[in-house]
């Protein structure tokens, strides 16, 4: 195909290439969209105005500034957005020597793989949508190819049209094709995966995710939702401190613990965690999850065995009275301080309180009274603390948000000679009450302490309920929403605003049915249902769903789509017709071999005037038909009538065929 001689084609590609594109441009440098218009120009003037195509030394160099300038990007050239990077430049970049059909049925295919590009970064339903919408628009491009200047409802007929024809095989493909993790659960290396929470801890870290408004996870209780006060969302446990820096013991998390029974008194849910790379899951203390692929830890958490790619859902249990009892004992870990601060004010004081209270309960209170009676301010935006933070924040700035409240009163207490660590995870979460789960943000990201205690074990106490009792009361957003800095990442979140509420939760809702029944359905799932319809996996059984499921559909399809040899050689005015030349026969006035319509209606105007007018228009709108343009208004108009008044009992009136009939 010469490509000037079918701008038209040349016209879609262009559009169906820009669509696949444009979705890209929240995780690839804007200068790609500056490079496409370009280059779109570029062709545009060679297909038109006469211009030469690039020599081979110009495509080279163009090559290589573009691999340049995703180095200098994305400081790397094996990260994923980098690598996707590179594909759009070359799809971009082929159309400076597309001359042939063979290009473009080769920029046509490659642009397919950049809309399957978009799916490594979103899976949310308004992706897949966008996605569908996008190879609609490359589907239309490819009908261009064959087809001049056809109406566009036209084409998109024949998408739809090829949509529901594969729809059975990829139901089929979807509920049995054996489940493998999805390319798009990959992690992404090159900076561009979602924020989350992190194994470690500094003051200020957690304040950055208020600015996030992204979704955490998700929860649906079995029963009704608990206090939201008391919606702790453990996860890991951050016992080491090197005088600035809060991590976990990784050696300690290593080792398994056997989880006592739960009491009848539990609560029952589901979480689904957003698509990431998961080492560690979220629970309500105590809590126990049912999945195979994770494990209970010396320190009271849930990790994994392996690192899990993608989005996760889990069964839990939780009771919230029983005790966390002795882990592994590690209370003299949870004892150090840390050398790379000396923050001598707070260990005056903490030893102040050792020596005024034998019982570390004692101890916990004098820390939680000072905490009352200290003007302290929670805050997103605390200042910048130097070497010794504990004591600068304690004594001097007094303002901080949560990590703050939390690691300092850590230190206080082992200090004052009471084993004491550090949780992170969320608290709270909002409700969805269009259909009854809780959303849990990274905006809701929490830490809070834990005391050790002979009789009880491990409990937890939250010096942030005592500075500030609303954000533990109401949950994080009813505090922060008016702070500088809440979900500044987020500038567009619908969070912002109280009219967008019923509308966000509606979109949350399709985003999590979405999560749930498409996303989540793995080999388990896949498994149970199988089993559930066939009664047991076995080679013969899916043999025969297949061939039921799959082949029949199919081989309706190919009934309905197929003709026969002497249909096909017709176009719809032929059938219609000599439909009405049967019709005609059927009532004495039968049309001869080989007479041409002229011949026959001139001797049925002779021989049977009565059928004459209506053979006529018969004859004239079949005449119209062939000699215009298909697909035209003129032959669409024509063809309708024809078909319409293909029987003669439609155009002659009851005394006319009252009178024939009685002859």
């Amino acid at each position: 195909m010469n490509a000037a001689e079918n701008r038209h084609a040349v016209v879609w590609l262009l559009l169906a290439q820009l669509l696949a594109i444009l979705p890209l441009v929240a995780v690839l440098p804007l200068w790609i969209i500056a490079v496409w218009v370009a280059s779109a120009w570029w062709y545009w003037r060679i297909i038109s105005a006469g211009w030469s195509f690039p020599i081979g030394a110009v495509k080279g160099l163009l090559a290589l500034a573009a691999i340049a300038g995703v180095y200098f990007s994305f400081a790397s050239l094996f990260a994923i957005e980098a690598m996707v990077a590179i594909l759009v430049l070359a799809v971009i970049l082929k159309l400076l020597e597309l001359k042939t059909e063979r290009d473009h049925w080769l920029v046509l295919m490659l642009s397919y793989f950049v809309v399957a590009c978009n799916l490594l970064f979103s899976q949310q339903i308004i992706d897949v949508l966008l996605s569908l919408l996008q190879v609609a628009a490359l589907l239309v491009a490819q009908q261009t190819m064959n087809r001049d200047k056809t109406a566009v409802t036209t084409m998109l007929r024949s998408v739809g049209l090829m949509a529901l024809q594969s729809l059975p095989l990829m139901l089929l493909l979807f509920v049995i094709f054996p489940r493998i993790g999805p390319l798009w659960t990959m992690p992404l290396p090159g900076g561009q995966g979602k924020v989350g929470m992190s194994d470690s801890l500094e003051f200020g870290d957690i304040a950055k995710l208020s600015q996030s408004g992204e979704l955490a996870f998700r929860v649906r209780f079995d029963g009704e939702l608990p206090d939201l006060a008391s919606l702790y969302w453990r996860g890991l446990v951050l016992d080491e401190f090197d005088g600035r820096r809060w991590s976990r013991n990784t050696w300690s998390a290593r080792n398994k613990m056997s989880q006592a029974a739960l009491s009848e008194s539990f609560v029952s849910y589901t979480v689904t965690l957003e698509s990431a790379l998961h080492q560690w899951f979220y629970v309500l203390p105590l809590g126990k999850i049912d999945r195979d692929d994770v494990y209970y830890s010396a320190q009271h958490q849930w990790l994994s065995k392996k690192p899990i790619n993608g989005r996760v859902e889990y069964s839990a249990k939780s009771n919230f009275d029983q005790p966390l009892m002795d882990d592994s004992g590690g209370q003299r870990q949870n004892l150090q301080l840390g050398s790379r601060s000396d923050n001598s004010q707070a260990r005056a004081l903490a030893a102040q309180w050792q020596e005024e209270f034998s019982d570390p309960r004692g101890r916990v209170s004098a820390a939680i009274a000072f905490y009352k009676a200290t003007p302290f301010v929670y805050t997103l935006t605390p200042p910048l603390l130097g070497q010794n933070n504990v004591d600068e924040f304690l004594f001097n700035t007094q303002q901080g948000y949560c990590e703050h409240f939390a690691g300092s009163f850590v230190y206080l207490m082992r200090a004052a000679g009471v084993p004491a660590r550090i949780v992170v995870g969320y608290h709270g979460g909002e409700f969805n009450k269009r259909d009854g789960y809780l959303l849990v943000h990274q905006s809701d990201a929490h830490a809070w302490a834990e005391v050790w205690y002979e009789d009880e074990g491990w409990v937890r106490v939250d010096p942030t309920a005592t500075v500030a009792p609303s954000r533990i009361r109401l949950g994080a957003e009813a505090l922060l929403s008016r702070q500088s800095g809440y979900l500044q990442d987020s500038p567009l979140s619908l969070r912002r605003f109280e009219w967008a509420t019923r509308l966000r939760y509606f979109v949350d809702n399709m985003n999590y049915a979405w999560a749930r029944w498409v996303l989540n359905f793995d080999s388990n799932i896949q498994n149970n249902f199988l089993r559930g319809v066939l009664g047991e996996i076995s080679p013969q059984r899916m043999l025969i769903a297949v061939m039921l499921v799959g082949g029949l559909p199919l081989a309706i399809v190919a009934f309905f789509s197929l003709r026969l040899p002497t249909r096909q050689s017709e176009d719809l005015a032929a059938r219609y017709y000599l439909a009405s030349c049967r019709a005609l026969a059927r009532r004495g006035v039968p049309r001869l071999a080989g007479e041409t319509p002229e011949d026959f209606l001139r001797r049925v105007m002779l021989e049977h005037p009565v059928w004459y007018e209506w053979l006529a228009v018969q004859t004239r709108l079949f005449s119209e038909c062939s000699y215009s343009l298909a697909g035209g208004e003129n032959y669409q108009r024509s063809l309708r009538k024809l078909k319409t008044y293909r029987r003669p009992r439609k155009w002659l009136d009851k005394s006319a065929i009252k009178a024939l009939e009685g002859e």
